[in-house]
């Protein structure tokens, strides 16, 4: 039994999705699927019950899955400790793509500077998810908002990180930068004349919450949205090419090399209290990380 199938089988066993499953890993789900047929003539038994191209884990696959995780658990500190990652550590962070993108450089900066010769793993995740894949021992870190610190098991620990604001995002040679600089202040009238980007699906936990999933107060402020795309990457492509504006992370804002616009008059205000959380039981990357931000 390869660790590697292991490795593929927890990330399978966390999506339930052949398909979802291949992005996170990068292959193809044809290829998953032999990697799961194999495992499964290995063990003698099915892991999963099949309903039509719908995958859902059964208690021989829950059980594996338990062992599973030790298992590559123990194989990654043999890697680390004699392996190929020859003593450095590796640090497995799953978030939403929007914490990756606001926050992600910065661990990395963090990251090379005290783990010289370590890796670091993102993985994309809702927040629901990446707190199922942290107690699953997938992961070591969780990045998530303050709204889902309700669902922590008694095993994890949360830490501060602070807040993040959203703001309104420009190209820098967008119609509505006047002069070049970080930031520049506009009438909310004359933004509400320009064409926005936004999503239908929360950046955060994933839910489909229409136009104004961003924060945006869209009651009270209607905007013209000319394109309405859920992939952050994307969207920050769409702003960066000073077609349209967007509401996003301040830090994030700054990394794409945009221009926040500072609204003159009106209410537009959104923030977001962030965490990291990690296991109890494996608190030394949670330590590290605090002790980072």
């Amino acid at each position: 039994m390869e660790i590697e199938a292991l490795e593929r089988f927890l990330v399978i066993a966390a999506t339930e999705n052949l398909q979802r499953s291949a992005d996170r890993l990068d292959t193809s789900p044809g290829g998953l699927s032999k990697t799961l047929k194999r495992l499964e003539g290995e063990l003698g038994t099915r892991l999963f019950d099949r309903v039509g191209k719908q995958l859902k884990i059964n208690d021989a696959g829950r059980r594996l899955q338990s062992r599973a995780v030790e298992m590559v658990a123990i194989a990654r500190r043999i890697r680390s400790e004699v392996g190929e990652l020859k003593g450095n550590q590796e640090c497995r962070i799953a978030a939403p793509t929007m914490l990756q993108l606001a926050w992600g450089t910065f661990i990395h900066r963090k990251f090379i500077t005290e783990e010289a010769g370590g890796r670091l793993s993102f993985t994309s995740a809702y927040e629901a998810l990446a707190l199922k894949m942290l107690s699953r021992g997938e992961v070591d870190l969780a990045l998530i908002t303050g709204a889902v610190l309700g669902q922590l098991s008694s095993t994890m620990d949360a830490r501060p990180l602070g807040s993040v604001s959203m703001c309104i995002a420009a190209g820098p040679d967008h119609s509505l930068i006047v002069e070049q600089g970080a930031e520049v202040k506009a009438s909310l009238s004359d933004i509400l004349q320009y064409p926005f980007a936004a999503p239908r699906i929360s950046p955060f936990c994933g839910e489909e919450r229409g136009i104004g999933s961003d924060g945006w107060p869209e009651i009270n402020y209607p905007r013209k949205v000319q394109v309405v795309v859920n992939d952050y990457g994307v969207l920050c492509q769409l702003v960066k090419n000073n077609r349209l504006l967007a509401f996003l992370p301040e830090p994030l804002i700054t990394e794409i090399g945009g221009v926040i616009v500072r609204v003159e008059d009106g209410d537009i205000k959104s923030s977001e209290e962030l965490f990291v959380v990690g296991r109890k039981t494996n608190a030394s990357w949670l330590s590290k990380f605090a002790e980072w931000t």
